[in-house]
Order: structure tokens, then C-alpha cells, then sequence
């Protein structure tokens, strides 16, 4: 028995070493993450309160959230190319400062004109942080390592996750406007620890390498994988205090003449909409199975638990192959647990649909954003960042929209149908450009 848990143990111990190596900016930044994330509980119940607190059904719930993707786009151009430009610590405090406002100013309108302004207004302001804080890390982290920093992040992202829905579930059965209240609480402390503990990272505003391993990454022989590290040097910013300022229309033509990163954003999109499902629509389904909000809200938390759970060792055993390969087979298992949600009504058989989509979330999600950061030149790495984001920003706008209308017109079983399809159709994109992608990952390191 001793010797077993002493082998628990160490094997404990090698898994978590890589991500306890990261940089100090690295682990501020998820536990900000975090912060924010456990507090965000207008998105998940958006639908919910349109459609039902102030009683303008399905298909304007949904295309409220549709209206928050169209922001959501803006803002993830505008971000990108501002992190390049201007920072990307000044525009993560810009849009979470920002988005805070913005969701005290959602709670008090209720006229469908003025809230389809402000959840635009809204998604234009707060998003512009995530294509920033994407191309931050690839600032502070070498190629090699990088999976393991998203995959930190996303574990951040989605622990929040798993607190919110029921903690937003039991708020929104007593006050949806503590729910606003809350969500602009926790987006703004979220930019008060960047503004404490953040320093800037972009490569055309740190100047001497001394200054990156003093102010970001800390004593030398503290991290893996840091701007102190010969290999990481053209990567991370310490190594790229020259890098000569690109124009957007450079930027633009270069960007377009990318054609396997931009089909990567393409079988992306096809993914993300089924994942946005979860946010908008699998609400409202089980709402129709007779299910209440608190029920809801923990069914919903096990997406986040899950992935607190399964991050970690799932990385590990897929850092072993070809990140595509691990995004392909994430991309089969979102289709068949989407698609089998079909034969879902009553809570527990939610269970087993939840459980196996999620595991494709976790097999795919994080090694999308490393394979990007090193497809995106160093002078690119913010606006690379930014389209990239709109392929989420363009999930909400259409896929809420849509699923909602699949919905509302065709039923269940018909939507989920439609999710497999598209998932499908990821997955075979994604096989197109496998040898490409692999080839220019290579390169990179």
C-alpha cells in the first residue's frame, strides 16, 4: 500500500511538473482567469433570462446571443491589432475595465432595441482581452511548451466553469440582476490583477532581454520554456524587441495568402458552433424536458469539473502524438456526444452525452491555440490570435442564431443531428491539412 501511493505520488508529481515550471505570468494569468470565469454568468443564462425574465422567447433569446458573437468578431480584430500595436496588457485592462460597465449598463435595459445595443456594445468591448491574452503567452513561452500553458489556461477557464452554473443557477432563481452585478464584479478584479501583477510582453515594446526575465519571468533558472531560454529566443519577446512593425494591409494580404491557417479557422468554426450549443440552445432543449435552473446549471458544471479533472493526464497522453491527430479525434467525440443528446430527456441520460463531447473538448481545445502561435510570425502574432478568436466570435453570431431557429422550428433530435453533421465536416477539413500544418509546426520549433 505504501509503495502504491508513493508511485501515485512521483507519477503525480512528473505530471504536474511541466505546468508548475511556467512562468509566474502564466499562473497569474489563469488564476485571473479563473476569477473571471466562475463570475460569468450572464452568458450561460442570457438565454435564459430573454427568453423568460423578460419574456421574448426562443428566437430572440438566441439571437441576442447571436448579436453578442457580432461584437465578439469586431472585437477580436480590433484586439489583435492592437495587441501588436499598442500592447497587450493596456488592451486586456481596456476591454475587462470596459466590459464590467458594460454589463452594470445591460442590467437596466430591458427594450429589445436597447439590449441588442448594449450586448454588442458589450461583446465589442469585453473580447477584445482573449485575442491579447492568447498572443501573450506565446510572447512568454517557447513552442515546445506552449501546449501545456493553453492547456493551464484552459483548465483556469473551465474550473471557473464548473463554480459558475450552479452558483449563477441558485442567483438566478433568487435575482437576475445580481447575476449583471456579480459578472461586472469579477471582470473587473480579473483587470485589477493584470494592472498589479501583469507587465508587458509584446515584442515591439519590451526593449532589452533583461528587462523580460527581471519583470516577467523572475529568476532565470525558475521556469521552462521562458524568454531567458536560448531556443525560446525568436519566440518570446526578449528576442524580438526589433521586430519591425507590420501594416495592416501587409498584414491582411499576408494573412490571406495563408490558406492552411485560414482552413484550420474554417474546420475550427465548424467545431465551434456545435460548441456553442452548450451555451445557448442545450439550455432551452432542457428546459422543454421539464428540467429547472438549478438543475441545469449543475448539469452544466460538469463540462467545467470534468475538464478539471481529466486536463491535466489527457495532455499528457496526447503531447505524445501529432497535435492534429489529438484535434481530430476531439473533433469525433464533440459530434457523437452532441449528436446523442438527441435521445436525451430526463436529467441522467444528459449525463453520458456531457461527459463524452467534453472529453473531445479537452482532446482538441487546447492544442488549437498552441498549433496557431506557431503558425503566426512573431510580427503577426496578435492579429494571427485575433482571427483566430473570431472563429468563436462567428460561432455565437451564427451558431446561436441558427441552433435556436433548428430549434424552435424543427425540434431536438433534428438540431443535434445538425451538430454531428458539422463536426463531421471539421474533422474531414481538418484531415485535408494535416501534413501542412504538421510541416510548418515542425519548422517552428
Amino acid at each position: 500500500m505504501v509503495r502504491d501511493i508513493t508511485k501515485l505520488h512521483r507519477d503525480c508529481a512528473t505530471m504536474l511538473k511541466p505546468y508548475l515550471q511556467l512562468p509566474r505570468a502564466i499562473h497569474i494569468l489563469c488564476l485571473g482567469t479563473f476569477v473571471n470565469r466562475a463570475g460569468s454568468f450572464v452568458l450561460i443564462f442570457l438565454t435564459i433570462y430573454v427568453s423568460e425574465k423578460l419574456g421574448y422567447g426562443t428566437r430572440f433569446a438566441t439571437l441576442c446571443m447571436g448579436a453578442f458573437g457580432g461584437g465578439a468578431i469586431i472585437a477580436s480584430l480590433i484586439g489583435g491589432q492592437l495587441a501588436d500595436q499598442i500592447g497587450r496588457r493596456v488592451v486586456m485592462l481596456a476591454a475587462l475595465f470596459g466590459g464590467a460597465v458594460m454589463l452594470l449598463v445591460m442590467s437596466q435595459v430591458q427594450s429589445k432595441a436597447a439590449l441588442l445595443t448594449s450586448i454588442v456594445a458589450f461583446g465589442i468591448i469585453n473580447d477584445m482581452y482573449r485575442p491579447a491574452a492568447s498572443a501573450m503567452i506565446g510572447d512568454i513561452v517557447a513552442p515546445e511548451h506552449r501546449g501545456e500553458a493553453f492547456s493551464l489556461m484552459y483548465i483556469a477557464i473551465n474550473l471557473g466553469f464548473a463554480c459558475g452554473p450552479p452558483i449563477g443557477g441558485l442567483i438566478a432563481a433568487y435575482s437576475f440582476d445580481w447575476l449583471f452585478w456579480g459578472d461586472a464584479a469579477t471582470t473587473a478584479l480579473y483587470g485589477v490583477i493584470i494592472a498589479i501583477f501583469i507587465r508587458e510582453t509584446s515584442p515591439r515594446h519590451v526593449r532589452r532581454a533583461k528587462a523580460v526575465e527581471t519583470d516577467i519571468v523572475g529568476d532565470p533558472d525558475e521556469g521552462i520554456g521562458t524568454a531567458d531560454s536560448p531556443r525560446a529566443l525568436s519566440y518570446a519577446g526578449s528576442g524580438d524587441s526589433d521586430v519591425e512593425e507590420v501594416s495592416i494591409g501587409d498584414a491582411a494580404r499576408h494573412i490571406l495568402r495563408d490558406g492552411t491557417f485560414l482552413l484550420f479557422c474554417l474546420s475550427t468554426l465548424a467545431i465551434a458552433v456545435v460548441f456553442m450549443q452548450a451555451l445557448s440552445t442545450l439550455p432551452l432543449y432542457m428546459l422543454t424536458c421539464q428540467l429547472d435552473k438549478l438543475t441545469i446549471g449543475k448539469l452544466l458544471s460538469i463540462n467545467g469539473f470534468l475538464i478539471v479533472l481529466l486536463q491535466l493526464p489527457l495532455t499528457r497522453v496526447w503531447g505524445r502524438f501529432n497535435r492534429m491527430t489529438a484535434i481530430i479525434v476531439g473533433g469525433l467525440l464533440v459530434g457523437i456526444g452532441t449528436g446523442a443528446t438527441a435521445f436525451a430527456h430526463v436529467w441522467w441520460a444528459f449525463i453520458p452525452t456531457i461527459i463524452i463531447w467534453t472529453t473531445g473538448e479537452i482532446s482538441q481545445a487546447p492544442f488549437t491555440h498552441a498549433v496557431v502561435s506557431e503558425l503566426a510570425p512573431v510580427s503577426l502574432r496578435g492579429r494571427y490570435m485575433g482571427l483566430f478568436s473570431v472563429t468563436f466570435s462567428t460561432s455565437i453570431l451564427i451558431g446561436a442564431p441558427l441552433g435556436g431557429f433548428i430549434l424552435d422550428r424543427y425540434g431536438g433530435p433534428t438540431l443535434w443531428a445538425s451538430c454531428l453533421a458539422s463536426s463531421l465536416v471539421a474533422v474531414a477539413m481538418y484531415g485535408l491539412i494535416y501534413r501542412k500544418v504538421t510541416a510548418r509546426m515542425r519548422d517552428s520549433v
